[in-house]
């Protein structure tokens, strides 16, 4: 018989894989590589059981706090809103007042802090901004303003709401500078409490950095909801800094609502987008040409006065800059009646001009 040769001895083919397979050993011992498989099914057993916990959580909270508002059907998306009719009546037409939650909030944070106090006089809508509360994001881009005004209109159209008075905290604060842009013939006045409108001059914040991170679906729909609910206490106490937040805040603001999956993702979109909007809307503010009361938290470390509050006072016409000595981020809890009252001079002072509006807007419909 013909021997083949094929190059190698058999001696040479097993020696040289016993050297190979001795070198893979060293660069990944089966130790190593056994933890490194154990390490990896850990990982994809905490996400998986993270996930199944923060849906748990979403059904639970729902449940526990329902909508107590009307829902509206605004270009296709679904909005919700909370429609408070005055307890005791001005004689005369008074403006409705559209209150505008800031982020990582709902409906309920401005309903317990100032809806309750104005719907004594006044006429109050506050819807959940898209994404929050039971309001669906849509789809379009939620960090747009202009995107969020398209909807809250079609919220305050179907309302049949008259003149407004524009009232936002922090980041519903540049909602209702859009909403005075967009729609001048509708708002009467401006009242914005903590407002965010300018971008910072060092660049990008850390929470917005942190938001850019986060927005990884794997994070906000697994990890990060339980984590945000365990330390519900912590950040409450860090957004009302230095002042300390009402001993049922986290229970009738719905503050754990806010926290699930869903509406986190919503505001993380929101701050991954900030520096760009404030960028594009800063140099707009001059054509506002309502009368603005700016409200600043001298001692706010969220948005810190000297670079939002007082430079839009600087920037629109009409404004009045009213420094809160001492006052947080959260002002329009700690000083509710001061903030309460700001509005209602201004419904009062722009009443009799809007009456005109009004009587068209009654023709027309």
């Amino acid at each position: 018989m013909r021997k083949i040769n094929c190059g190698i001895t058999p001696a040479c083919s097993i020696s040289q894989i016993a050297a190979e397979s001795s070198a893979a050993d060293r660069l990944w011992p089966k130790d190593a590589m056994t933890t490194l498989i154990l390490l990896a099914l850990s990982v994809v057993a905490l996400f998986t059981a993270a996930g199944w916990v923060s849906c748990r959580l979403a059904r639970r909270l729902e449940a526990r706090y329902p909508p107590r508002g009307v829902f509206i059907n605004a270009n296709g998306v679904r909005m919700h809103a909370l429609d408070l009719a005055p307890a005791r009546p001005a004689a005369a037409a008074r403006p409705t007042v559209l209150l505008l939650h800031g982020a990582n909030l709902c409906c309920e944070d401005m309903r317990m802090s100032l809806g309750e106090r104005l719907a004594q006089r006044l006429r109050v809508i506050i819807p959940d901004r898209p994404g929050q509360g039971y309001s669906v994001t849509g789809t379009g881009p939620v960090a747009s303003p202009a995107y969020q005004v398209t909807l809250i209109r079609e919220v305050l159209r179907d309302r049949n709401a008259g003149p407004l008075i524009v009232v936002g905290h922090s980041f519903g604060g540049l909602i209702a500078l859009r909403y005075a842009l967009d729609n001048p013939d509708t708002v009467a006045g401006l009242v914005l409490i903590n407002p965010t409108t300018h971008p910072r001059p060092q660049g990008l914040p850390l929470f917005q950095r942190a938001a850019e991170l986060l927005m990884k679906p794997l994070v906000t729909y697994t990890l990060l909801p339980p984590l945000s609910l365990a330390m519900m206490k912590r950040i409450s106490a860090r957004i009302f800094r230095p002042e300390t937040p009402p001993a049922d805040y986290a229970e009738r603001s719905r503050l754990a609502l806010a926290l699930t999956a869903k509406r986190f993702a919503a505001s993380l979109e929101e701050y991954a987008g900030l520096r760009d909007q404030l960028i594009d809307h800063v140099p707009r503010y001059a054509a506002i040409q309502v009368p603005t009361v700016i409200v600043a938290g001298t001692a706010d470390p969220v948005v810190p006065p000297q670079v939002h509050a007082e430079a839009l006072a600087q920037a629109v016409p009409q404004a009045r800059l009213l420094r809160l000595n001492g006052a947080g981020h959260m002002a329009h809890h700690a000083h509710a009646d001061t903030i309460a009252a700001e509005i209602e001079r201004l419904a009062d002072a722009v009443a009799g001009r809007t009456a005109p509006a009004r009587a068209e807007a009654a023709e027309r419909s």
